[in-house]
């Protein structure tokens, strides 16, 4: 795989952290079209450490993945290669994975993305198209019954040595909600 980490600068968290980039230092960047996000974006979950937590977290349901949704596919592809690759560290041979996809049994998979912040505050752009023009929304105005487009790239390799776990965190840069 084409890409390295490196350490956060100035990470305050208890978590290990390092960027996932690739080799010549660009952002690794997905697009994402044709999903939804049923249960919204949380604003309010608090962690251990009472930070507030910017989430939006995209619904498949059983019915999406048993015909083969070619976005849950994708989206399903791109989390599995990054968790395939780290789960190859010799360091996290013990550890436990935490992976975004979320399987809710009989209601399909939720996979869980987090928005980009800057004190506290939603920083990730909520573009909705309404008569092919663009204008920027508040999140507090987004659309669950919609489904959108979004750019999305991985933000970290988390490694909680504490309680032997790891994950990769994915960002969401952009998103587009078309409103007809």
């Amino acid at each position: 795989m084409n890409i390295q980490i490196t350490p956060y600068k100035n990470n305050k968290s208890l978590l290990e952290k390092y960027h996932i980039i690739r080799l010549d230092n660009t952002l690794i960047n997905y697009r994402i079209c044709n999903v939804y996000a049923p249960f919204g974006r949380q604003t309010e979950h608090h962690t251990q450490n009472n930070l507030s937590q910017h989430r939006l977290n995209i619904g498949f349901s059983v019915v999406e993945i048993t015909n083969s949704n070619k976005s849950y596919l994708e989206l399903h592809r791109i989390i599995n290669e990054l968790e395939t690759y780290f789960s190859t560290f010799d360091e996290l041979k013990d550890y436990e994975l935490v992976s975004n996809i979320i399987n809710r049994d009989t209601h399909g998979i939720i996979i869980r993305f987090h928005l980009k912040t800057q004190n506290d505050k939603t920083t990730t752009p909520l573009i909705q198209m309404i008569n092919s023009q663009d204008i920027d929304t508040e999140w507090i105005k987004f659309d669950k019954t919609k489904q959108f487009n979004m750019d999305i790239s991985p933000d970290c390799l988390w490694i909680d040595n504490k309680n032997k776990k790891y994950g990769i965190s994915f960002v969401i840069s952009k998103v587009f909600q078309f409103i007809s």
